[in-house]
């Protein structure tokens, strides 16, 4: 009997294929939902049985009622399904789109495993969400068997929404990295960017006119947002260990995505992670008030 990992596994979103490698840690043994189990396989550079997402919109739910392979690859994981686990990010959070995702994910769950425990770990929730999307959530966390957060606003959201109390345990990727890496001393002269919208690259020059710097993208769309003077040096890390080795060598991060900020903060320090705008979200604006971020410009 296994455990089924569920979350935006496979979307080559690098900081959710984080938490799934900090998951199979814990959940060594388990089954994963992914939209591409190769891409989930490569990234975190281990091997475990994967199962294709339950159907949530049109098309997927024709797929699954005329494809017989398809069908049976999503109902054969209740014969070995010991316990469920959404095992973090913030998927209640942000958008009407992401809630009602979820929330559709979580009623198959309850519908394929009646008498199976559905948990939810390290959830960031948005404390400002919109009456639907409260709603939803609402739903979700109350019919959890378990639900543990990763920030303190998380937790006063699920208590607000839910009338539960819940715990919070800290991000999983921060205590990932805590617990098996360690910041190197020894540094290259190197920034490490990230962005998800566009922004200024005289900003970056002004601040750091001699060192090195590389654009990192933490999702396919971010590559959209290499400025023309990176060009050269833009990549998209094929697997963990080339991710973590190049913010080892990082003297600095400047950066937008939540686990850019994260990883910076601990590889390279508070001072020396910096926010390259406005925070986006309110798990970005979290991270940033606790560790004292500062923004670039």
């Amino acid at each position: 009997m296994k455990t089924l990992l569920v979350g935006n596994f496979g979307a080559r979103n690098i900081g959710d294929e984080l938490i799934l490698a900090s998951a199979l840690e814990d959940y060594p043994d388990s089954v994963v939902m992914t939209v591409d189990g190769e891409y989930s396989q490569t990234f975190t550079e281990k091997e475990f049985e994967t199962v294709p997402f339950v159907p949530t919109g049109i098309r997927s739910f024709l797929r699954f009622l005329f494809s017989a392979k398809y069908q049976s690859r999503i109902l054969w994981l209740n014969t070995k399904i010991v316990q469920v686990v959404f095992p973090g990010g913030g998927l209640f959070a942000i958008t009407f789109r992401a809630c009602f995702l979820w929330f559709l994910v979580f009623l198959w769950m309850k519908h394929l495993f009646p008498h199976t425990k559905v948990i939810f770990e390290h959830q960031g929730v948005d404390s400002k969400l919109n009456w639907i999307n409260r709603k939803l959530t609402s739903f979700v966390l109350s019919r959890a068997d378990e639900v543990s957060v990763r920030d303190e606003m998380s937790r006063q959201a699920v208590q607000y929404y839910c009338r539960r109390e819940v715990k919070n345990v800290g991000d999983r990727v921060q205590k990932y990295v805590t617990q098996h890496f360690q910041p190197q001393k020894e540094k290259d002269k190197l920034v490490l960017v990230n962005a998800k919208q566009p922004w200024k690259y005289w900003d970056l020059k002004n601040r750091f006119p001699v060192r090195e710097k590389i654009f990192i993208g933490f999702d396919p769309s971010d590559m959209h947002f290499v400025p023309q003077e990176m060009q050269h040096s833009a990549l998209f890390p094929k697997n963990k260990t080339e991710l973590i080795n190049l913010f080892q060598k990082a003297e600095f991060v400047v950066g937008m995505r939540f686990h850019s900020l994260l990883l910076g903060a601990f590889f390279c320090s508070d001072d020396k992670t910096f926010v390259l705008q406005k925070p986006y979200s309110e798990k970005v604006q979290n991270f940033v008030r606790e560790h004292g971020l500062s923004q670039l410009s």
